[in-house]
């Protein structure tokens, strides 16, 4: 899929910070004259921007973060998923306990960074007969509304799925039986013009031709979008979402490309809205499946790597 970037830029460019409220810009994904279009809210911050300290809004201040300056920070603040389950999508890794497979590490903290790392292994009982090692990791703390934001790089290995996002901590964790799932960041490297922003309830899914309508004026909003990204591979990205009992927005490098206003907000509907609850942090690095795709046939390790992971409250 080809992005019209000029487009875009051009808008960034002209356009003031916008909101729902505002006027909402039309940008064509595919570069074609009749492609499809989706909203965009151009509200980058004017001139040349630093993404090393975020783009929390105004107003939040910060309640927790992981900046990776020490090791011990992966035994105190995350806990580790095992097992070579397939994970509901055909995945092709093992997730390994506390970041380890023998001698490999599909987790450590150096230099300032965490990096998780995908090892490819010989198959085994030990890997439940895949033959790549990775990571899946959870934070212990959870958190109900604010500013949740990840400055990262991706890998760009055929079969890469990197993600960053969010499940309900005391309850389901599947859409199905009521739980939500907030996919802060989803990449794969296999289609690297775009990065993917997910805000899943029973109700509004992928195949379910629902959408989150705005109960003020009617204007609906499906379940995802996604925006073009440059060099994911090699320059730093802050992948951001702002969360309220209202509406959840998604940002890439303070560029709001997502919006869902809650469409029952005078009534607690966890069908259409389970966004009032505490939810988790995780941090994955999938291999193949269902949208992973093809795996690279040198494929040997891949990193994705995370300078912080920070989370703001008002």
């Amino acid at each position: 899929m080809k992005h019209n970037i000029l487009t875009i830029l051009f808008a960034v460019a002209l356009l003031s910070a916008c909101g729902p409220e505002d006027q909402i810009y039309t940008v064509n994904t595919d570069g074609t004259d009749t492609g499809t279009q989706r909203p965009y809210y151009p509200n980058k911050p004017a001139g040349d921007v630093d993404v090393k300290d975020g783009f929390a809004p105004e107003g939040y201040y910060l309640v927790w973060s992981d900046e990776f300056d020490d090791p011990i920070s992966l035994s105190r603040n995350w806990y580790f998923e095992e097992g070579g389950t397939g994970w509901g999508n055909n995945e092709d890794q093992y997730y390994c306990l506390d970041g380890k497979y023998g001698d490999l590490k599909t987790a450590e903290v150096s230099d300032g960074t965490l990096k998780i790392n995908a090892h490819k292994v010989e198959a085994s009982d030990a890997t439940d007969g895949k033959s790549y090692v990775s990571t899946r990791m959870n934070t212990n703390a959870g958190w109900k509304y604010g500013y949740v934001e990840m400055r990262a790089k991706l890998p760009t290995v055929g079969g890469c799925w990197p993600a960053f996002w969010m499940l309900l901590k005391d309850g389901p964790s599947w859409i199905g039986d009521g739980g939500g799932e907030l996919d802060i960041m989803e990449w794969v490297a296999n289609e690297p013009e775009a990065v993917h922003f997910s805000c899943h309830s029973k109700n509004v899914t992928k195949d379910s031709g629902k959408f989150y309508t705005d109960p003020a004026d009617g204007k609906t909003y499906r379940h995802s979008e996604n925006i073009a990204i440059t060099n994911p591979g090699t320059e730093w990205h802050c992948f951001g979402m702002e969360w309220t009992h209202e509406y959840i927005k998604a940002y890439l490098d303070g560029v709001q490309y997502y919006y869902a206003p809650n469409p029952v907000p005078t009534v607690n509907d966890t069908e259409w809205w389970p966004f009032d609850q505490e939810y988790y942090i995780k941090l994955n690095l999938a291999v193949g499946g269902s949208w992973g795709g093809a795996i690279a046939p040198d494929f040997k390790t891949a990193t994705y790597e995370i300078d912080w992971v920070r989370v703001y409250q008002k």
